[in-house]
């Protein structure tokens, strides 16, 4: 019976035993985040990843663009004129007062003009554009201009040169004046500076044959109103030297009220000492008044200084006035030297 009662004893211990192990009891929780079971929220500095199920779409990334700081800006449209070129001055109209002080129109083509087919019959004329051709502004418009040389023929063995301004007009030839250079002369360099026309030409001295001119010149010419006027002349003596008219005082565009003394001086003294001057309003041809006047020389031939008196206001003329001072040859009463002043006459 003892035994009976400790084996029942036994079985109940490996009973309990045995529960103990398959059925633990529950641990207990200690205070720590417990997962929930909705889909977490994860919130993080920029940037941001966030797990998207691999069966939903993914989301597309947006791109912020910053302007940039400086704005384009269309073009400003200019009103630039065409420059003239050979071609157009070659084939271009021109009216000009030719060497026989006849105005005329002609029209060029490829730089020549003809009129009458023998030289030998009356009304033959041929006029011929040169080589030489300068382009600069002539009005100070801001477009750049031309000047050109004609060469004049009339059947006979002269050659009439002349130059030609021609002014730039929206992007044509305008022949606006004409100035006589030489019959026959040789034009070694022409150019457009400071608004002036600049010539370098070897033309006829008094005792030069008509074939052969050989006195060095050179001579600037503005274009005023219309009219190529003369404001520079020099030429060479046999033996190189440079006759040369130099003014001093008033400067160019000096305004006048009243008496007032123009000095100069001169590198060869002229012809018995004296000099000659004029004084043109500015758009007439013929001088309000002209005179000669001596030079203090050191000598004949030699340099001299001048100091010439004018009280312009007995014209009772106002506006722009140039006065010319001139050594003009006593063999032919043509210019061996000049120079020209311009004023306003208040």
């Amino acid at each position: 019976m003892r035994y009976l009662v400790a084996f029942f004893l036994v079985m109940l211990l490996a009973t309990a035993a045995c529960a103990l192990e398959f059925n633990p009891p529950p641990l207990s929780l200690t205070p720590q985040a417990v997962e929930p079971t909705s889909t977490p929220v994860v919130l993080l500095a920029t940037p941001t990843f966030t797990s998207v199920p691999s069966s939903a779409t993914p989301a597309v990334p947006t791109e912020t663009v910053i302007p940039p700081t400086t704005v384009p800006t269309e073009p400003i449209a200019t009103t630039t004129t065409s420059a003239l070129t050979i071609e157009q001055l070659r084939n271009s109209t021109l009216t000009v007062m030719t060497s026989e002080q006849i105005l005329r129109t002609i029209t060029l083509k490829d730089g020549s003009f003809q009129e009458g087919t023998d030289p030998a019959q009356p009304g033959y004329i041929q006029i011929t554009m040169g080589d030489k051709v300068a382009f600069g502004d002539l009005n100070q418009d801001g477009q750049e201009d031309a000047v050109i040389s004609i060469a004049e023929n009339y059947g006979g063995t002269g050659q009439f040169v002349s130059l030609v301004a021609i002014l730039n007009q929206n992007g044509q030839p305008n022949p606006v004046a004409t100035a006589l250079v030489d019959d026959r002369p040789m034009l070694n360099e022409l150019t457009i500076k400071d608004a002036e026309i600049f010539l370098d030409a070897t033309i006829h001295g008094p005792n030069d044959p008509m074939c052969c001119p050989a006195l060095p010149s050179t001579r600037s010419l503005r274009l005023i109103e219309n009219s190529l006027v003369l404001s520079r002349f020099s030429t060479k003596t046999p033996d190189g030297n440079e006759r040369v008219i130099r003014i001093e005082s008033p400067a160019n565009g000096t305004e006048i009220n009243g008496p007032f003394i123009l000095k100069g001086s001169i590198s060869i003294s002229p012809f018995e000492n004296t000099l000659s001057y004029a004084v043109f309003l500015q758009g007439s041809p013929d001088p309000i008044e002209q005179a000669g006047f001596f030079v203090n020389a050191d000598g004949l031939g030699g340099p001299g200084t001048f100091e010439l008196a004018l009280d312009l206001g007995k014209h009772n003329a106002k506006g722009p006035v140039r006065v010319e001072i001139s050594d003009v040859s006593a063999a032919d009463g043509s210019y061996l030297d000049l120079n020209t002043v311009y004023l306003v006459l208040k």
